[in-house]
């Protein structure tokens, strides 16, 4: 129950979330108002600040907390008649408040950063930051679950780089690095974002196009191929490409399954002669 509300507001539109984070400090600043000095609620201040900076942004964190400490500082002037509390003292525990309330928001914000950056680079291929083999997997068993609801299509794609080992051999590793890198990004530039792109290992690449079937997949596999082709002639790099295409009508097959059979499909190119693309349909389980 708390996964689906933490995914829920990480969806929610940010203006909706704005709105819902002023009522709340607005509520809480009425039930402030109702209390006696000695019974803070700051707490509560807090809470919001810290959501509002998890779910929205640093900016909203450090606004709520200006505002949070303008309407505690209001409530507490309007009882001071009654309350007899020091200017001063008034003065000293705005000043706190205001301090704790900024500081957690940043201490928030940078918390986040560094979470989110752990999990990108626990999903992001070191080399080419494209998907690495484990995340990969995990987006394209989404996709292929979405495919299995919608009855569409898909297609996946499985490709080598011939002789790369060359590469390294007559130019050294970085080189070697460099043309692993020149993949992943012009993959990342010329193809869908809607498209699922991963480093399997080594110079081993695979790409998966949602709703995409045999006919579709000759087009974009055709381009890609030329235009990966054409600007690896115009580096006078000496590797070519072995591709496989596995077109899946059958929408229920596991994605093991699919890999394998994707896999095969490339290493039959290269056994072939190299340099070549083979093309399959998979219209059921065999």
């Amino acid at each position: 129950m708390l996964n689906n509300l933490h995914y829920l507001l990480h969806k929610m539109p940010r203006a909706i979330l704005v709105l819902i984070a002023c009522a709340l400090v607005a509520i809480i600043g009425i039930v402030d108002y109702s209390t006696s000095f000695d019974i803070s609620i700051s707490f509560f201040y807090l809470a919001l600040i810290i959501f509002a900076t998890w779910y929205i942004d640093l900016t909203a964190g450090i606004t709520l907390s200006i505002i949070s400490t303008i309407i505690w500082l209001v409530t507490r002037v309007l009882a001071l008649p009654s309350e007899g509390i020091s200017t001063w003292v008034l003065v000293l525990a705005t000043a706190i408040r205001l301090g704790l309330f900024l500081a957690s928001a940043i201490l928030i914000a940078h918390l986040q950063r560094a979470l989110n950056r752990e999990r990108w680079l626990a999903r992001t291929d070191y080399l080419t930051g494209i998907l690495n083999s484990r995340a990969f997997r995990e987006q394209a068993n989404i996709e292929l679950a979405r495919a299995k609801r919608s009855q569409r299509p898909f297609t996946l794609i499985y490709f080598e780089l011939d002789n790369f080992k060359e590469i390294n051999e007559r130019f050294g590793h970085v080189q070697g690095d460099k043309v692993l890198q020149f993949i992943g990004r012009e993959l990342s530039r010329f193809l869908r974002v809607t498209d699922i792109i991963g480093r399997m290992g080594g110079e081993e690449f695979v790409v998966l196009f949602s709703e995409t079937d045999q006919q579709n997949a000759y087009s974009v596999v055709a381009r890609l191929y030329g235009f990966l082709t054409a600007e690896i002639r115009k580096k006078q790099w000496p590797i070519t490409i072995s591709m496989g295409v596995l077109t899946c009508m059958q929408t229920t097959i596991e994605l093991d399954k699919v890999l394998h059979e994707v896999d095969k499909m490339m290493f039959e190119s290269k056994k072939s002669e190299k340099n070549r693309i083979t093309y399959r349909v998979m219209v059921q389980d065999n």
